[in-house]
């Protein structure tokens, strides 16, 4: 589930750009080896206990408390430790700011999370951040993109400050202060009630903002919490990001919010996926804002001649490479398959390959054999799925990936047969998939992976709302109707080339041997649709006397001659014998 709210995140910070704010908490600066407000504590205390003669204890703070009968602070601590400003700076600077040593093992240095956050703000998505910590990491990640942020480290500064929503610069809030100032709030009391100042501008940022938290337990920062449940619902969604299990306070906050609680495995996972799921729909809208007459218009001249092979080719190229990288960046499946899941990965594919699927069209109308070839190379790249070590799968919910590449597929299939393009359709039906496909870690046939259903048909009435025969090859005649719609003088056309087609590369299914051990075939709609042909009402339709052209022509039949089945009428009607077989026993109607 953590990966659908990731893509729900990210759809929601880039549809509203600059609306959510962050809260961070130590665990995001973790793997910096920066150590939390806690652990400074502790490691001051442990050197005035040492002063005093202490070399061990089990609760350095307990110690303390005990021997000076309060509970420690960093104002107290630190005038134990230190007389001056200076010697508190250059002592609070050996905790945040890395030896020479730590320089060579990159500690105390911007996390991966931090300058993904930093790319979020340089490109408007983030404008607030709020956080908990001392150290300045964030500051760097920004100056490291070329951004000087805006930074209030304690009450003072709020009124210095120019208002968040009129600031051309982003905003980082350091909630508990900043370690040069050496202005913390850190003890109990003071994370239980934060100066009227503070709390209003805070109060404010919770209620214009949505909100996403990462490395933040909530667990003792009561006083903040406070501020966030005191303030109105915002109008945009909360998420709350955890490792494990998350607490009773973030639960809680939850839904006082309405928000969501969101599984991570890491803060630089989540900000590196975030960034990069917000940048891919970005490159989508800015394809798809481009006139689309303008797109093909382009794709049309690249087909006019030998001269514009190099520019066709890098204009399909980059096509399909933007349409693997918008899927494979949420091509995560360890969810629970449902409707609406279903729709969501649908609306990706689909906008993904959209430019893809227009140009094919007129790849097949109008380009050579290495044109079309070029649509199998992309066909074959889209059924890769890089895995990463670990990651869990939910059974079902991985065949979403087909989507795209089988959208593709029935594109060029439709196409081909529309135009009398079988040599170069048999060559698309005859590639292979590589190892590292969505099916697992062996070579397939492409028909193989794309040629059938991978879910039941009931399956796919669920998702679909339906309750078809064949809901899968419905489910393709429908979504690629507005794709020919220009194509076609009739819908009646369309569906009889469809039905063609879906026939078509039912047979040469089984002429391939692409089944597994038992002769089997993928059956469609055409056989309704052919059912009512057989049964006079509609004798004269292409899809009837396309298939009775071969008996009649052979191995003059287009197909055939153009080297489908062997380019032998002898086999077609032998593997046509066993397909009518198959589907008089397995057939649904």
């Amino acid at each position: 589930m953590g990966i659908e709210k990731l893509t729900t995140l990210a759809f929601s910070m880039y549809t509203n750009k600059g609306a959510y704010a962050l809260l961070l908490g130590s665990g995001i600066s973790r793997s910096a080896h920066i150590p939390s407000g806690w652990e400074v504590e502790e490691k001051l205390i442990q050197k005035i206990g040492v002063s005093q003669g202490v070399a061990e204890s089990e609760d350095w703070h307990q110690w303390y408390k005990d021997y000076y009968k309060q509970s420690a602070s960093y104002s107290a601590l630190l005038g134990e430790v230190v007389k001056t400003p200076t010697e508190r700076v250059q002592l609070m600077r050996s905790f945040f700011e890395p030896t020479n040593e730590e320089k060579e093992l990159d500690w105390k240095a911007p996390t991966k999370a931090h300058l993904a956050i930093a790319r979020l703000a340089k490109e408007g998505y983030v404008r607030v951040v709020l956080t908990t910590n001392f150290d300045r990491l964030l500051e760097k990640a920004f100056e490291l993109e070329g951004i000087t942020p805006q930074v209030i480290s304690h009450e003072g500064d709020i009124s210095q400050a120019t208002p968040v929503v009129h600031s051309k610069k982003p905003t980082i809030i350091k909630i508990n202060g900043d370690y040069i100032d050496c202005q913390f709030r850190n003890t109990t009391e003071e994370l239980d009630e934060y100066p009227e100042q503070m709390k209003l501008y805070l109060h404010r940022i919770f209620e214009d903002y949505g909100l996403v938290t990462c490395g933040w337990s909530g667990e003792w920062d009561k006083g903040l919490i406070s501020i966030i449940n005191n303030a109105a619902h915002s109008r945009y969604n909360s998420f709350f990001a955890y490792i494990g299990e998350p607490n009773d306070s973030l639960k809680t906050l939850s839904q006082n919010r309405l928000g969501e609680l969101m599984p991570i495995g890491s803060a630089d996972n989540l900000f590196s996926e975030l960034y990069e799921q917000i940048m891919a729909l970005e490159k989508y809208d800015a394809n798809a804002n481009m006139n689309h007459e303008m797109m093909m218009a382009r794709v049309k001249k690249y087909l006019s001649s030998k001269q514009y092979d190099i520019e066709f080719a890098d204009i399909i190229e980059k096509w399909g490479t933007e349409a693997y990288n918008q899927i494979t960046e949420v091509a995560h499946y360890n969810f629970q398959l449902s409707k609406e899941a279903f729709e969501r990965y649908l609306e990706i594919h689909l906008r993904a390959i959209a430019p893809l699927l227009d140009a094919t069209i007129l790849t097949a109308r109008w380009g050579k054999e290495w044109h079309i070839k070029l649509l199998g190379d992309i066909l074959i790249k889209l059924c890769i799925r890089p895995m990463k070590n670990g990651e869990i799968t939910a059974e079902g919910t991985q065949y979403l990936h087909t989507l795209a590449p089988m959208l593709l597929l029935n594109t060029i299939g439709i196409a081909c047969v529309k135009y009398g393009r079988f040599k170069e359709l048999n060559n698309i039906l005859k590639l292979a998939i590589p190892a590292g496909n969505f099916m697992g870690f062996y070579r397939e046939p492409l028909l193989s992976l794309l040629g059938g259903t991978h879910w039941t048909y009931g399956t796919w009435n669920n998702l679909m709302g339906t309750n078809y025969y064949y809901p899968f090859s419905l489910f393709f005649l429908g979504q690629l109707d507005p794709v020919f719609k220009d194509y076609f003088i009739t819908k009646s056309e369309y569906e009889n080339v469809f039905y063609m087609w879906e026939h078509l590369k039912s047979l040469m299914y089984g002429y391939n041997k692409c089944y597994l051990i038992k002769f089997s075939v993928p059956m469609g709609h055409f056989l309704l649709h052919r059912n009512k042909d057989k049964m006079g009402y509609k004798e004269v339709e292409p899809y009837t006397l396309f298939f009775e052209e071969a008996d009649k022509l052979k191995n003059n039949w287009e197909p055939i001659k153009q080297g489908m089945f062997g380019g032998s009428y002898d086999n077609y009607k032998q593997i046509h014998e066993q397909a009518e077989a198959y589907y008089q026993q397995y057939r649904k109607y």
